[in-house]
């Protein structure tokens, strides 16, 4: 998730120095985008918790955690659906249907090189992941890509979360190029449009 963020920062960076404006977001017709939000809140929820070490109720909670998964692709499916008027959402789509697939390939629990979590500081494998090995399925949509030093926070993430990070942002540009009223991207090139 931490990678999202800084994408996020960084879009709008870029947004901004391309000539976008920040105010365009509250253009977003936010009644449809609900669903999209409270999704990846609920998945930045999961996520977060599950990075407690000292959390000790996974065994007595782990189905409410599974529910709690598949009702947040559930709700972020339909929330991008219903705003495929931005077609950068469809690489977020495809994204996503990656994830859901092998997660639910390895009941519920996301595949995961034991290599990459060394790297992200972490000792002991943790609820929501399992190890790869000999009878992981479909192990190339777990989280296998490393991104390590020098870039100052390593990441390991999955080749649906980098499909995702490109729609994202394509999608924040898209908001903050585009005029109300129009669905096409502004683009300026040379001081032209």
């Amino acid at each position: 998730m931490g990678l999202f963020v800084e994408l996020i920062l960084l879009s709008v960076i870029i947004g901004l120095i391309r000539g976008g404006k920040l105010s365009r977001f509250k253009d977003i017709n936010f009644k449809k985008m609900w669903l999209f939000i409270l999704a990846l809140v609920i998945q930045y929820f999961l996520v977060s918790i599950n990075l407690i070490e000292e959390f000790h109720y996974f065994d007595k909670i782990a189905v409410y955690i599974k529910q709690c998964i598949i009702i947040s692709y559930v709700l972020l499916f339909i929330g991008i659906i219903v705003n495929l008027r931005y077609k950068s959402l469809w690489p977020v789509l495809a994204g996503s249907v990656l994830n859901f697939i092998v997660l639910a390939a390895n009941s519920w629990k996301l595949p995961i090189i034991e290599e990459g979590l060394e790297l992200i500081g972490l000792d002991t494998l943790l609820p929501l992941y399992t190890p790869i090995v000999e009878g992981t399925k479909l192990p190339i949509l777990g989280d296998i890509i490393i991104v390590s030093k020098p870039y100052p926070f390593p990441r390991i993430f999955s080749i649906g979360d980098i499909i995702i990070c490109i729609g994202l942002v394509i999608l924040i540009q898209e908001i903050m190029l585009t005029e109300r009223g129009n669905n096409n991207i502004k683009f300026n090139y040379l001081g032209r449009y």
